[in-house]
C-alpha cells in the first residue's frame, strides 16, 4: 500500500456568495491515521474508496467504509481516524457558501452511503483526478456533485414541508420581476396548488397568495424609498403591467397610494436629518 497525500487550492478574483469550492484532494492514509478533533470553518465531504474509518461529530461516533462518504459542518468538533488494519484512501471536497447548508440537506446524518454506480463518487474521483484547475471549472465541477447527490438522494429523502417552503420563498424572490402565480410557484416546485397553500399557512401564517403579494408590495416599497424611479416603473418592477390595479394593492398596505407614501417618507426622513 502506498501512502500519499495530495491537495489542491483554489483562488479567484470574484467574489462567490452561493457555494463554491475552496479546497480539494485524496489521501491514502498509513494505518490508524488521525486528524482532530477540531472545528472547520468550512464545509467538507469525505468520499472513501476503499478501506474504513470512524467519524466523531461531538459525542456520537460513526464507522465509515467503502461507498460511504461523510460531511463536516462548520462549528462542528471533529474527529475522524483509519482503520488500524484497513486504512481508508478517500477523496474530498472543502465549500461554503450561503446556500451550502440548503443544498445538504440530504445529509439528515453526517454519514451517507453512496448508491448503485456510485454517482457522487465518480464525480468526485474525476474532480480531484483533474488535478490543479482553473476556479471555474472547479465550480462546474462542485455542481456536478451536487447533481449527483440530489439524484441519487431524492427518492430516500423526501423534500420536507419546510423545504418546499423555502423553495417557494427563493422561487418568489427570484421573480420578483415577474407576473407569478400561486400555480407557477407550486409546479416549479412540483407540488399541488392546494398542499402549497396548507403548508404556506402552517409555516409561514398566510397563504402563498398573500406571502407574494406582501413581498412584491415591500419590494416596491424600498424601490420607492431608496431610488427616484418612478411610481410606473416601481410597479412594473414588481411585476405589475397595471397602475392602477398596483395603486390599489399598494394603499390596501399602506393606507396610502404610493405617491402619497413616498412624500411622507420624505417628509420624515428631512425631518429627522434637520433634528
Amino acid at each position: 500500500m502506498d501512502v500519499f497525500f495530495r491537495n489542491y487550492y483554489l483562488a479567484t478574483n470574484y467574489v462567490p456568495t452561493d457555494i463554491y469550492p475552496i479546497l480539494y484532494g485524496e489521501q491514502q492514509c498509513e494505518p490508524g491515521y488521525g486528524f482532530g478533533p477540531c472545528v472547520r470553518s468550512n464545509y467538507i465531504i469525505h468520499y472513501v474508496y476503499s478501506g474504513r474509518g470512524m467519524l466523531r461529530i461531538g459525542e456520537d461516533e460513526y464507522k465509515v467504509g467503502k461507498g460511504e462518504m461523510f460531511l463536516i459542518r462548520p462549528n462542528s468538533l471533529a474527529y475522524y481516524r483509519a482503520d488500524s488494519e484497513n486504512p481508508w484512501l478517500y477523496r474530498w471536497v472543502e465549500f461554503n457558501g450561503s446556500m451550502s447548508e440548503r443544498i445538504l440537506a440530504p445529509f439528515k446524518s453526517p454519514v451517507l452511503r453512496d448508491f448503485e454506480g456510485e454517482p457522487i463518487g465518480n464525480r468526485l474521483k474525476e474532480f480531484v483526478g483533474a488535478g490543479k484547475t482553473t476556479f471555474e471549472a472547479a465550480m462546474e465541477r462542485l455542481w456536478g456533485i451536487i447533481a449527483a447527490l440530489n439524484e441519487t438522494v431524492s427518492d430516500n429523502n423526501p423534500v420536507s414541508s419546510h423545504e418546499y417552503v423555502l423553495m417557494a420563498e427563493q422561487y418568489i424572490k427570484n421573480n420578483i420581476n415577474k407576473k407569478i402565480t400561486v400555480n407557477d410557484i407550486a409546479s416549479y416546485i412540483g407540488i399541488n396548488r392546494s398542499y402549497l397553500s396548507r403548508l404556506f399557512k402552517e409555516r409561514k401564517g398566510v397563504s402563498p397568495q398573500r406571502y407574494l403579494t406582501t413581498s412584491k408590495i415591500n419590494t416596491a416599497a424600498q424601490y420607492l424609498k431608496n431610488t427616484d424611479i418612478s411610481v410606473m416603473d416601481a410597479a412594473q418592477s414588481v411585476g405589475y403591467t397595471d397602475y392602477h390595479v398596483f395603486n390599489k394593492v399598494f394603499h390596501r398596505y399602506f393606507n396610502a397610494s404610493p405617491s402619497e407614501w413616498r412624500k411622507k417618507y420624505i417628509w420624515q426622513q428631512s425631518i429627522i436629518e434637520n433634528k
